[in-house]
Formats: C-alpha cells, structure tokens, sequence
C-alpha cells in the first residue's frame, strides 16, 4: 500500500492551521490511512493542540485542518470544545497517559 500524508504549518491570524495534503490511490488506501494509529495519533494530537490554543485565544470557532487536495476545511465551535475533548481523554486513557488526561480535564472544568 502506498500512502502519503504531507503536513505543514501555516498561520491564520494568531492561529496555526495545520494543512494536510492526503495522497492516495484506491478507496482501500484511504480507509487504511484513517484507521492506522500514526495517522489517529497525529490528528488527536494536533486537535488537541489547537483547542486548547484556541480556548487561550477565546475564540468562538477554530479551523482544526485544512485538507487541501480535498478542498475540506475542518472547523469546530466552541460549543463542541468540552465534547472533542472527552474524546480526546479517552485516546489518552487507551494509551495510559493519565497525566494528559488530568490536563485536559483541568481544561474542560475551565470551559
């Protein structure tokens, strides 16, 4: 299977927007990116990043990703903040990082 995933920072006002650029071939190859743990680490990690930049920033809404061959923007509002985080607690958990997961904790009981 060949995949690629190119990944580079840019900025969007005091935001960084991490742009993704998905290369692939068969349908088989997209399902497999997006269920391989490199890839579902990468993203948990980068999310959690920029909400908790964002909830910094006290902003109403953030672009999480930009997928660029895709023309899809991921964005998520403020309102959904302590909702993604729970989910993110839980990769955390998987992965017995309890100290991360005391830190977002902290962070949702601020929301």
């Amino acid at each position: 299977m060949k995949e690629d995933l190119e990944v580079k920072k840019g900025e969007i006002g005091k935001k960084e927007v991490t742009t993704i650029e998905i290369q692939y071939y068969s349908k088989d190859e997209l399902q497999k990116l997006s269920t391989s743990e490199d890839f579902i680490d990468f993203i948990i990690e980068d999310s959690y990043k920029t909400i908790k930049n964002a909830i910094k920033q006290n902003v109403e809404k953030v672009e999480l990703f930009n997928i660029l061959n895709l023309s899809l923007i991921v964005e998520l509002e403020k309102k959904n903040f302590k909702k993604v985080l729970n989910r993110i607690i839980k990769h955390y958990i998987r992965y017995e990082e309890y100290e991360k997961c005391t830190e977002i904790k902290n962070i949702i009981e601020k929301l």
